[in-house]
């Protein structure tokens, strides 16, 4: 190969490597840069914080739902929830596009909060204190429920309260969960000093050695404290059991009593009505009474045969004295 040849090879292949270093890189990777930008992006979207309009349509859902008389809770949780949902959406005056999820996930923070504020609250009105006015407990309330709870926050659900704490329902359905609540932790309690309190049987100790060998085995420690609480529990049940069923009974005791005092103002205006009918029968008597007097005392006798004429004056004669008697 001559000197030009050989430089002219050497000037393409040097052109060669300068374009390829200029290349833009690969199609690939500005692809996947876009779409790190695009799912930072989507990462960085955070859902709106509920509005106060939104907890209080939640609430009236749930109560509506929850406190049904046909179905109420004993639905199936998808059913029950997707109820909720709806009625949400279809009452609502405002602008708000909840998922079922959000609600639930909502709902479960309402729901948490406001049991123990209640439960806060009727600590307060146990202690009875004289002199201390509703607002006065409602504000130790306020500040019992950041000693306990667990992040000490403040309750910030007060909305939700005012319209929870007038309903019956939900009133007996916090304290059946707070009984059941007690029960189950009495009921992990007596698992724990149960499993704590197991031990390898031992033998009991001889008196004498020339007894039987074969001792009798100690009763494991423990065991009395166990069946104490089981029936500690038992009675707590059976006393909230009894309460309720006098509740049920003094309900009907004085609706008995509320029947009995109408059908006995009934009786009574019966009674009157039948004294005013009697006294006006009379009334009207007398005056008939009188009238036919006065008839018969007007009378002419002069043109009568003897015998009307002495009857008329038989009967004349019974009136003047009855007037004259009077």
């Amino acid at each position: 190969m001559d000197s030009g040849a050989y430089f002219a090879d050497l000037i393409t292949k040097g052109h060669g490597l300068a374009g390829q270093s200029e290349n833009p890189p690969p199609p690939q990777e500005v692809v996947a840069q876009d779409e790190v930008q695009t799912i930072g992006k989507r990462n960085q979207r955070r859902t709106k914080n509920f509005t106060v309009e939104e907890d209080e349509q939640l609430v009236k859902a749930w109560l509506n739902v929850s406190l049904d008389r046909v179905k109420g809770v004993d639905q199936p949780h998808t059913t029950y929830w997707e109820r909720i949902h709806a009625y949400f959406h279809v009452h609502k005056d405002f602008s708000s596009d909840r998922t079922q999820g959000s609600l639930m996930n909502r709902w479960s923070g309402i729901q948490h909060d406001v049991n123990l504020f209640a439960g806060c609250l009727s600590k307060t009105e146990c202690e009875n204190q004289s002199g201390v006015s509703i607002d006065d407990k409602q504000a130790d309330a306020l500040k019992m429920f950041i000693r306990e709870d667990r992040q000490h926050r403040q309750f910030s659900y007060m909305h939700c309260w005012k319209i929870l704490k007038d309903q019956t329902k939900w009133a007996d359905r916090r304290r059946k969960m707070e009984t059941q609540k007690t029960i189950s932790k009495k009921h992990n309690v007596v698992a724990n000093s149960s499993t704590a309190s197991a031990s390898p049987l031992l033998p009991s100790p001889t008196i004498d050695g020339n007894e039987h060998s074969n001792s009798a085995l100690q009763r494991p420690p423990g065991q009395k404290k166990k069946q104490k609480l089981w029936q500690h529990c038992s009675i707590e049940a059976l006393d909230y059991l009894l309460a309720k069923k006098k509740e049920a009974d003094a309900d009907k005791e004085l609706n008995k009593e509320e029947r009995c005092k109408k059908a006995f103002a009934l009786q009574e205006e019966r009674i009157r009505l039948e004294k005013e009918k009697l006294e006006l029968q009379r009334d009207q008597f007398e005056f008939n009474k009188k009238l036919e007097e006065e008839r018969i005392m007007n009378v002419d006798t002069s043109h009568m045969c003897p015998d009307q004429h002495q009857y008329y004056q038989a009967l004349k004669n019974g009136i003047l004295a009855r007037c004259l008697n009077n």
